[in-house]
């Protein structure tokens, strides 16, 4: 069923032509948070590969450097340009200093090549840091979680009545497959634990969407999903959302104590596990294949985060077959590479909502009063 689009990225909404615009604060107090529809990117720190590293990558598994060929200008930059979500790739490192020396520029300085190193002095300080694939793909915009979270809040800041902010966490676990990687410390309760406090030291609790809020007065959070407890637009202006982008396996320690999340402050994604007591946010991210499913499960009250691209594959043939899925399932958030196109690949592949907007009312569950612009 289709549903009129409204843009909600700036204070002024619009109706069609032949109706005057919507009250804002009618629309902020009826429109729920489940009801919109945002675009965001992916692994949204990351860097460049310096060109002698991405060689020797190619050298060893071109595939694996085609993946990994894409790059984000800075947070504040994707954030201005509409991004409502954004992804950062923990790693933990409580003693500080485990990725000062990645492996792949000593490899390559015993080939006599030199790169920048990487951060080194934030890199040595105990706490989370933020990489994408540790060892060869390193170059980050925030070394540290709690940088990464400082450019959100700072941008938040400046923009104090924006759309609420998703935050991807996607938990970094193992090492690179290759010989002498560094290894990596894969996070249980501890280590979650240092995430939540990492991030309450930048974010105040009262500027999060939390499980307890949507759970309300019901027995587990997923009931209180289906009885429609996501806040208010309003109420969720100039707000965050915090999700643990795992496996149900490795989430399992998140959740341990905190049955449906409770007192816990970022959600899971439960993806196939919907039917989990802390089954809120589902992260579905084939939405090409899994369409009519994603569209059942927005309609059922469920946020649910897609992606519209992967592995370069949509950018380098300007297929948009996917990305047109993920706008059109309802999908609530939706990840890319390429809000801006690369200009390499000469396709003019991006993604983005109609018009650049922010946000737009949802095609799925969006309520009858949002009309087309």
């Amino acid at each position: 069923m289709k549903r009129g689009l409204v843009l909600l990225g700036s204070l002024a909404l619009a109706a069609c032509a032949s109706m005057q615009p919507a009250p804002v604060d009618g629309l902020n107090n009826s429109l729920r948070l489940n009801q919109i529809q945002a675009i965001g990117t992916h692994n949204s720190y990351k860097l460049q590969i310096d060109p002698p590293l991405m060689e020797l990558i190619k050298q060893r598994n071109a595939n694996t450097a085609l993946t990994l060929d894409y790059w984000h200008r800075p947070i504040a930059e994707q954030l201005d340009a509409g991004a409502r979500q954004v992804e950062i790739d923990p790693v933990d490192d409580p003693e500080g200093g485990a990725f000062a020396d990645p492996l792949g520029a000593r490899l390559l300085a015993q080939q006599g090549v030199s790169i920048p190193p990487p951060d080194r002095a934030a890199l040595a300080k105990p706490g989370i840091k933020v990489i994408h694939a540790t060892d060869i793909d390193f170059r980050t915009s925030c070394p540290t979680f709690v940088n990464c979270l400082s450019q959100v809040k700072a941008w938040s800041d400046a923009h104090r009545t924006h759309t609420p902010i998703l935050i991807m966490i996607n938990p970094k676990h193992t090492p690179i497959s290759w010989e002498g990687a560094t290894p990596v410390r894969a996070f249980g309760k501890d280590g979650f634990n240092r995430i939540e406090a990492e991030i309450l030291s930048v974010f105040p609790r009262d500027s999060i969407v939390t499980p307890d809020e949507v759970r309300g007065p019901h027995a587990t959070l997923r009931e209180g999903v289906l009885a429609g407890g996501w806040p208010t637009l309003g109420e969720s202006r100039g707000k965050v959302i915090f999700v643990i982008d795992d496996a149900p396996a490795r989430w399992a320690a998140y959740v341990d104590g905190h049955p449906s999340l409770k007192n816990r402050i970022a959600f899971v994604g439960a993806g196939a596990a919907f039917e989990a007591p802390e089954a809120a946010i589902l992260v579905m991210n084939e939405p090409h294949e899994d369409e009519a499913l994603i569209r059942e499960r927005v309609a059922q009250g469920f946020l649910v985060r897609t992606r519209a691209d992967a592995d370069t594959r949509e950018a380098r043939s300007g297929d948009t077959k996917r990305r047109d899925a993920a706008l059109a399932s309802g999908a609530q958030y939706i990840s890319t590479d390429y809000i801006w196109p690369d200009a390499r690949f000469g396709t003019g592949y991006a993604a983005r909502l109609p018009g650049n907007a922010a946000a737009r009312c949802n095609p799925v569950n969006g309520p009858s009063g949002c009309a087309q612009p």
